[in-house]
Order: C-alpha cells, then sequence, then structure tokens
C-alpha cells in the first residue's frame, strides 16, 4: 500500500484511489456541495412552513356546533368499520 494515495467514496459501492491533494479538492468540492443542498433544503423547509401557517390562518376551524352522537360519532361523519385481527374476525374490536 502506498501511504501517499487514499480512497474516497463515490458513493453507490464505487471508490476512486486519489492523491492526498486529489483527495482534498474532491472533499472540499463535495463538502461545498453539501453545505449548498444543506441550505437550500432549509429554505425549502422555511417556505413550506409558511404556506402550512397561512393555510391555518385562513382557513376557519371545523364547526363545533354540533354535539357529538351517543355513539362518539359527529351527525355528519360516517362510521368507522369495527378493527379486527385475522384470528378474532367479527369479535370486539382490540383496544386502542
Amino acid at each position: 500500500p502506498d501511504p501517499r494515495r487514499v480512497f474516497v467514496s463515490l458513493g453507490l459501492g464505487f471508490f476512486a484511489e486519489l492523491t492526498l491533494p486529489e483527495a482534498l479538492r474532491h472533499l472540499e468540492r463535495r463538502s461545498s456541495l453539501l453545505q449548498r443542498l444543506s441550505e437550500s433544503l432549509t429554505q425549502d423547509g422555511a417556505k413550506i412552513r409558511a404556506h402550512i401557517r397561512l393555510v391555518l390562518e385562513v382557513t376557519p376551524p371545523p364547526s363545533l356546533g354540533h354535539a357529538p352522537s351517543p355513539a362518539g360519532h359527529a351527525h355528519n361523519a360516517l362510521p368507522l368499520p369495527p378493527r379486527a385481527c385475522g384470528s378474532c374476525r367479527g369479535s370486539s374490536p382490540p383496544p386502542l
């Protein structure tokens, strides 16, 4: 093994044998690319959060005028089918 050369992972299981200066240059470029990607994703996340806040501000809250039915369902909601595992079909639903 030549200590002046190192193997650098290129991704997907591929490696390149580079000299130390080549490896440093490659790693600086990769670091710069990842930093730009991180900044871009941070900006995208901030835009998404702002859009969610905007939607939440302009969307009226759900109507609280209806009392729930005795079964715990709202009057206009469809009841959910009972949950059952494969061995107990037709029995009561498992606890939550």
